[in-house]
């Protein structure tokens, strides 16, 4: 059977067409399992969950209104069923034959009225619930229902619907701002989380977060003050924060965020360049703990390594930009907590130039503001020269268009679109513009049109699969991907061998693995620094190790500073698994046409290719499908 979009496929399985469903089925059933995995942290128990799920949406299928909203429709009955096999495992039902009849039929009398009640106030609440999702477009409808009503986290929507966290938590955003004028109707719908909804604010809105905020706000404004104070004596800016200590700032828990678990770590990753991350981890052999002679939780953002970059950024934006920022408020996107240069404390989202509306107050400023920097004259030193600050056309059709002004949004991309080179770039450059205002309809023609252009371009077939998955099309995205991507015909056949020698100075080759499953992992230690996918390995690792399953590192950092950090990583996260680097690491690289990392390769114990798109999120259950799949007993 021809596969279909899910409105199509809806339609026919309400005809009557079971094939349809069994195509349905297929589509999600590896999600869904995950999901209810994660939920419930019993991998079999999840896969009898999984079928009565199915046979619960192929029953009440007849009662989807609206068959664009079955994802998010599916989450909720999955959900559910999570929450009820939990209940039942946590709590011990009394037995109904020590039960009397007469408080049987009590019971019942008083479990129907609760019913009746119940399901009125649904209805009621469904009503509602339609007037004011109504308000919203589709993509923002489906994130809201989702995050709210479903309480489902931004990472888990975004590997649900397969969309990236940045744009889901735009689409939230937005979704705020449209229904900032209907308060008592948000309150009637979210309830308690009314007011985390229309304060903008995802992370946990309990009285210890908000203690905590207030407290980072106090030492934030304390920080800025001593800084201001060694300004004025050095005639320029700290080179650490801990060089406040002791004369500037005498208190040095004031460098803690009293959110901060780990007593003294930044936990960022800077927005700067591999040459600047490769010095930072050459001088102390680990990224996060970027300050050398204390504990500090702050970011600082004229360190030296970055100095550079933030001190043009600062020419071109003024002193509203970050200078000291704490990241351990963090939920999701948002909730940065940023001391500006010029003393104010504003919250953001981890990346502020991708929200400027957050530092300059509103979406209005931040329009006037960046409306202004295009329009300096170009031997102002100010101007925003180079294409790093390319990304503020992007921003400008993206402010635009949040503010209603779709013929200047319009007129800006059709002058951008005139004076585009037509060539990887050009289309890289209008991918980002339609990219940051969800015009996925306007990128998909314009896109055919490349295609027709270059009919054999990966890069082309690339954003095509991009372009589909965004609007929902599965089945056209996995062509294109397979299209972009020629070690999709790897899948099901054995993976070429090698044999190179590895870190320790011993040969290795792919053959000696045969007869275990074997994760293939490419990796660069900057990228890693700061994030938990090497914790997640390990911890698959462990699990399964004993079970004929085992990993090889393919380390592709070449910067000698980061590469002589290597052994130290290891050392300290306990990696047992063999590695593999630097030349070795790249004739690996060319072989198997690597386009970036992390990337994973499974391969099961006759060589043959599992998947190449293993993530640590879902690794634990394709080594456990295959441990169970090709058990050597």
């Amino acid at each position: 059977m021809k596969k279909e979009d899910d409105v199509q496929l809806i339609y026919n399985i309400l005809s009557g067409d079971e094939a349809a469903f069994s195509v349905l089925v297929q589509k999600y059933q590896k999600n869904v399992h995950a999901l209810v995995w994660r939920k419930i942290g019993d991998f079999h128990h999840a896969e009898e969950i999984t079928q009565d799920i199915f046979l619960q949406v192929h029953k009440k299928l007849p009662t989807l209104k609206d068959p664009r909203q079955f994802t998010g429709w599916l989450y909720v009955i999955a959900n559910r069923f999570c929450i009820d096999w939990m209940r039942k495992k946590k709590f011990v039902v009394q037995s109904i034959e020590d039960t009397p009849t007469a408080e049987i039929e009590k019971s019942a009398y008083a479990c129907y009225v609760s019913d009746q009640r119940q399901a009125e106030a649904s209805e009621r609440r469904r009503e509602t619930i339609k007037k004011l999702l109504a308000q919203l477009p589709e993509s923002e409808r489906t994130v809201v229902t989702l995050y709210y009503l479903g309480e489902m986290k931004v990472k888990e929507i975004s590997k649900f619907l397969g969309v990236s966290v940045s744009t889901l938590n735009t689409r939230l955003h937005r979704a705020r701002e449209r229904l900032q004028g209907k308060a008592s109707l948000v309150q009637e719908v979210l309830g308690g989380a009314s007011e985390t909804f229309l304060t903008s604010t995802t992370g946990e809105n309990s009285e210890k977060h908000q203690r905590n905020i207030e407290l980072c706000t106090q030492n934030l404004l304390t920080i800025g003050e001593a800084i201001q104070t060694y300004q004025k004596e050095h005639e320029d800016f700290p080179e650490r924060l801990s060089d406040l200590h002791p004369k500037y700032l005498p208190d040095a828990s004031v460098f803690i965020c009293p959110a901060d678990d780990e007593d003294g770590k930044a936990g960022f990753l800077p927005n700067i360049d591999l040459v600047a991350i490769g010095k930072i981890i050459g001088r102390i052999g680990f990224l996060r703990d970027i300050e050398p002679r204390m504990p500090v939780s702050y970011g600082y953002e004229l360190a030296p390594e970055y100095r550079e970059k933030k001190s043009e950024q600062r020419l071109v934006f003024g002193d509203v930009i970050p200078l000291v920022r704490c990241w351990h408020h963090v939920n999701g996107d948002s909730e940065v907590l940023n001391l500006s240069f010029s003393s104010q404390i504003y919250r953001s989202s981890k990346i502020w130039e991708h929200t400027p509306e957050d530092m300059y107050g509103s979406h209005e400023a931040a329009l006037t503001a960046i409306e202004e920097i295009l329009a300096r004259p170009l031997d102002d030193k100010r101007y925003p020269d180079g294409k790093r600050f390319f990304d503020l056309y992007p921003q400008l059709v993206r402010l635009y268009t949040l503010l209603g002004n779709e013929e200047s949004a319009d007129a800006l991309i059709e002058r951008l679109k005139s004076g585009m080179i037509q060539d990887r770039q050009g289309y890289q450059t209008l991918f980002d513009i339609f990219k940051t205002v969800d015009r996925y309809e306007d990128l998909l023609a314009f896109f055919q049109v490349a295609e027709q252009q270059y009919p054999d371009d990966k890069f082309i077939f690339y954003k095509l699969a991009d372009i589909h998955r965004q609007l929902g099309n599965t089945e056209h995205a996995e062509v294109y991907e397979r299209k972009s991507n020629p070690r999709y015909e790897l899948v099901g056949k054995p993976v070429p061998d090698f044999s190179v020698i590895d870190l320790d100075g011993n040969p290795i080759s792919l053959r000696e693995y045969r007869g275990e499953i074997v994760l293939l992992h490419f990796w660069m230690v900057w990228r890693d620094f700061g994030t938990a996918e090497t914790s997640d390995i390990k911890k698959v690792y462990d699990t399964y190790k004993d079970a004929g399953f085992d990993i090889i590192g393919v380390c592709l950092d070449s910067e000698a500073a980061i590469m002589s950090s290597l052994r130290n990583y290891i050392k300290i996260n306990g990696i047992q698994w063999r590695q593999i680097s630097d030349a070795a690491a790249y004739s690996l690289l060319q072989q198997y046409e690597v386009a970036g990392t992390p990337e994973m390769w499974l391969i099961d114990r006759e060589g043959k290719l599992i998947t190449h798109k293993a993530k640590a999120e879902n690794l634990e259950m394709l080594v456990a499908e295959a441990v169970k799949a090709q058990s050597p007993d």
